[in-house]
């Protein structure tokens, strides 16, 4: 922002200041407050010029002078003969000025006269403003005058453009508007962000914006419309408003209709309409002088502009195809519009831009105006890329608005609802209503067999929702059935596969044979995509099953089919096993930023996102992190319901932190809830971490007749099953019910069978739990050889995961089992406190939160907590709130000194 302060030149004697801005920028403002600040010392002569279609010559000087009008009086008694050549042109002040001989003044007579009369007086100040707009014979003046500047004359004019004289003792450029400056008078950067944007910074619209609120202010838009009016640069900037986007003089000229595109472009740039972006591309001045100026043109010119930019792009060597159709959409040309957002759409298909294929596709549908037939071309499109790419609630909405109110043929509406299911089972985590758009779709659908034979597999994979196993693989019965009237190398693939995966996901010990007869080397992108699909859901259901290196190597393959493709669908179901692999087998270092980034790709309410949520909640938990930990948990389970295993996990995930926390209430419930849902499913193998988590809170209830039923109930439904993980779990929870028994010879040996089976698969923080359990059970026994190795490769495991808080529990209980063992870190204080407990309790005794002790101390909040609580341990305190500095200066002062 430029105040007068900013002409401290203009205050010297014999000054010639020019004021430089682009229309808008507050130059007239600058000019008025400048001459009412100096017309306390000053004569002020002041005038703006007009451009005229027949100039009057010197008429912004001569009408300067004669508002000064009787002002003249007093000093017309100094006035030389010369002046007097200026009563042909001045006759209002013809009382004043000498008579003339009568002869015509020369043009050197007149500009000498009328500079005597401007330095007549001590101290003059001639301000001229928009001296762009003056006449030549103004414009020489001005330069005669700046030729020999007299000590009693200051000059200040402004200008668009810099003047071509040299005689200028100062410039002044008035340069747009910051974001700063706006915040300033906005009291928000977002705010002032927007209307940086909006108004490019010009003060005269961002002023307009913020006096009515509106993103196109009425009064400045008709003053801009008004401005421009019958301006040579005009026409270019109506076409450069329609354009819409940076164009080339040749668009420019085609668009406007203009001859002298050159001279007009120049014009639009000086009257503030255009910017030059460079490379001989111009757009407008900014969004607001766009809208306001395309808001101008009436209808039917409208309409005119954009037939002609549609025929111009059009006819390039590669047409933009969606800004083609765009332009024919705004001249009403809806058949054009419709062929040419086709092509658009097939050309963002090809390029592998989903995102977009679907946008354009969007915007089609929801305009009211697309023809029918267009309509169900488009939303049968629509409902095909959405099953392959990454679903938004937005395209779900706008397809079932679609099926309700679009009047589609039978086939299209079977087709969208086919798509749609798939989308509502596999994306959204919405089972019951995919499962019953497919089930609408089946009566529309009984002449297009693959189609529903696809569905039927949708909702065939036994993770899939809340019903029995027996429910899915009867849908994939009757997806086989259905199968055998198609011809489709993709849809049967699509079904047998969904036959080898669900064989996976049960632990069929006969499924890898199966895989086996899987396509080696498929060459239709359309077949790739299943056969990727099918090698993730291998991926994802091995690993469940425990094969962790099997589900590395499909994931590697699954990879390798897509490699060439933007599949962003198949990418995030990958990368979401991926991460839970890497989280399960101890590789942690990458999980916490990759599965963060998951999460924000898919969209935090997608049900994509229910995996790598559940893996922040493993990650977490595993850190001694247990808040953030139930908060991934749940809401991971919240967005799991189309996933058994995921839930299953989840409610592990849930069991653990509330465990941990000694809430054995809520651990209760949602245990019980947990398995309600794995016994309803009926696949066990899923309950592999859950099932030892229910039986460890039914025996801290002592509740010990359910845990050996929940664990016969559960070696039941895993014992026939190819799945190490299941029968490692297994192992673990007999030792748990032995150890409960007093039978701590059987549990310790079953813990260390435990351990092993944990530790092959890999699952190294299972095998660390396990190992810490047997090594006290051994130590319990008197076995302190063994209780020494267990427990020493428990706390090996936990730091090798970084799980410090674990490990320090195991160098403790080897501590107290075998007082030989070497401690480890820093000395202990014993029941004294440390130095870094001391400056956290005195921190914590002036009422400083947790945080604010962090900052101070360059901890971490909760290392903070750590400390508090250990102090209020040693200081024998229920909570901080008993802390007070006095309490803490007597204990203090009574401790013992150490060495």
């Amino acid at each position: 922002m430029v105040s007068s302060a900013a002409l401290p030149e203009a205050a010297r004697p014999a000054a010639f200041v020019v004021v430089e801005g682009e229309p808008g920028a507050g130059r007239s403002a600058l000019l008025a407050d400048f001459a009412g600040r100096a017309g306390r010392e000053h004569v002020v002569l002041s005038a703006r010029c007009t451009r005229l279609r027949r100039p009057v010559p010197l008429g912004p000087l001569l009408e300067a002078v004669i508002a000064f009008g009787g002002n003249w009086n007093p000093v017309s008694a100094k006035l030389s003969p010369l002046t007097g050549a200026l009563r042909p042109s001045l006759p209002e002040l013809a009382g004043i000025l000498p008579s003339w001989n009568g002869e015509t003044p020369t043009r050197h007579q007149i500009f000498r006269a009328l500079r005597e009369l401007l330095t007549l007086h001590d101290r003059t100040l001639l301000v001229l403003d928009d001296v762009h707009e003056a006449d030549e014979e103004t414009q020489d003046f001005l330069r005669f005058l700046a030729g020999g500047m007299s000590p009693r004359l200051t000059v200040v004019v402004s200008s668009v453009s810099r003047l071509p004289h040299s005689g200028a003792t100062a410039r002044v450029v008035l340069s747009p508007w910051g974001i700063d400056e706006i915040a300033a008078l906005t009291g928000s950067r977002e705010v002032a962000k927007h209307i940086r944007e909006r108004t490019g910074g010009v003060a005269g619209a961002v002023m307009a914006m913020l006096k009515t609120g509106d993103d196109l202010p009425t009064a400045w838009c008709d003053a801009l419309t008004a401005r421009m009016e019958g301006t040579e640069g005009a026409p270019i900037a109506e076409a450069a408003a329609v354009l819409g986007g940076p164009a080339c003089a040749a668009a420019l000229a085609a668009v406007s209709g203009v001859a002298a595109t050159e001279q007009a472009i120049t014009a639009a740039l000086a009257a503030g309409l255009l910017l030059d972006h460079g490379r001989g591309r111009y757009v407008s001045r900014s969004p607001l002088v766009s809208d306001a100026l395309y808001e101008a043109i009436s209808g039917p010119r409208r309409c005119v502009l954009h037939t002609r930019a549609a025929d111009f792009l059009a006819a390039a060597t590669e047409p933009a195809a969606d800004r083609v159709a765009h332009h024919f959409r705004q001249a009403g040309a809806l058949d054009d519009w419709v062929r040419w957002t086709s092509d658009a759409v097939d050309r963002a298909a090809d390029d592998g831009r989903p995102d977009e294929t679907m946008r354009l596709l969007e915007a089609a549908l929801e305009d009211p105006e697309l023809p029918r037939a267009a309509c169900e071309v488009f939303a049968v499109r629509l409902s095909r890329e959405l099953a392959l790419g990454l679903a938004h609630e937005r395209t779900v909405r706008l397809l079932r608005r679609t099926i309700r109110d679009c009047p589609l043929t039978r086939s299209a509406r079977g087709e969208i609802r086919i798509n749609l299911g798939r989308v509502l089972v596999n994306q959204t985590g919405q089972v019951d209503a995919g499962r019953d758009e497919i089930e609408l779709a089946a009566a529309d659908l009984a002449h297009r067999p693959a189609l529903l034979a696809r569905g039927l597999a949708t909702l065939a994979l036994p993770h899939v929702g809340a019903v029995p196993v027996e429910q899915n693989l009867r849908w994939l019965d009757q997806a086989e059935q259905v199968s055998k009237r198609v011809q489709d190398v993709e849809v049967l693939l699509a079904v047998s596969a969904n036959r080898v995966s669900s064989r996976m996901q049960v632990a069929d010990p006969g499924a890898w044979d199966a895989i086996g007869t899987l396509p080696r080397a498929p060459q239709s992108a359309e077949v790739r995509w299943q056969l990727s699909r099918t090698y993730i859901n291998l991926a994802d259901a091995a690993a469940w099953n425990g094969h962790y290196p099997v589900a590395r190597a499909y994931l590697a393959t699954a990879k390798r089919l897509i490699s060439d493709e933007n599949q962003p669908y198949l990418e995030a179901l990958a990368t979401g096993t991926e991460l839970r692999v890497d989280v399960e087998t101890g590789a942690w270092s990458e999980v916490d930023g990759q599965a963060r980034r998951l999460v924000e790709q898919v969209g935090a309410t997608s049900s994509l996102a229910a995996e790598p949520l559940l893996v922040l909640g493993w990650h977490d938990f595993g850190q001694g992190r247990r808040a953030p930990a139930l908060r991934n948990f749940d809401a991971a389970c919240a967005l799991a319901a189309g996933s058994a295993p995921i839930q299953a996990s989840a409610f592990a995930g849930r069991v653990a932190v509330h465990l941990a926390g000694k809430d054995l209430a809520v651990a209760c419930r949602l245990a019980d809830q947990g398995i309600a849902s794995v016994r309803r499913k009926n696949n066990w193998v899923w309950a592999a971490e859950l099932v030892p988590l229910a039986i460890r809170v039914l025996l801290a209830q002592e509740r010990t007749a359910d845990a050996t039923a929940l664990l016969a109930e559960y070696r039941h439904g895993v014992d026939d099953r190819d799945a190490p993980l299941a029968h490692a779990a297994a192992l673990f929870a007999e030792g748990l019910l032995a150890h409960a028994a007093a039978d701590l010879a059987t549990a310790a040996g079953l813990l260390s069978r435990a351990s092993r089976a944990y530790r092959e698969l890999p699952r190294p923080s299972a095998a660390a739990n396990a190992d810490e359990l047997a090594g006290e059970c051994f130590a319990a026994l008197g076995d302190h050889q063994r209780a020494r190795a267990a427990l020493t490769a428990a706390e090996s495991g936990y730091r090798a995961l970084a799980a410090a808080a674990d490990a320090q529990r195991c160098r403790r209980t080897l501590v107290r089992y075998d007082p030989t063992t070497p401690r480890r870190g820093r000395r202990g204080y014993g029941s004294e406190l440390s130095p870094r407990e001391i400056e956290v309790v005195e921190l914590a005794a002036q009422s400083l939160t947790n945080r604010e002790i962090a900052a101070r101390l360059f901890l971490s909040a909760r290392t903070v907590e750590v400390h508090l609580g250990r102090a209020l341990h040693k200081l024998g305190l229920p909570s901080r709130t008993m802390l007070s500095q006095e309490l803490l200066r007597k204990h203090l002062s009574t401790r013992p000194m150490t060495a």
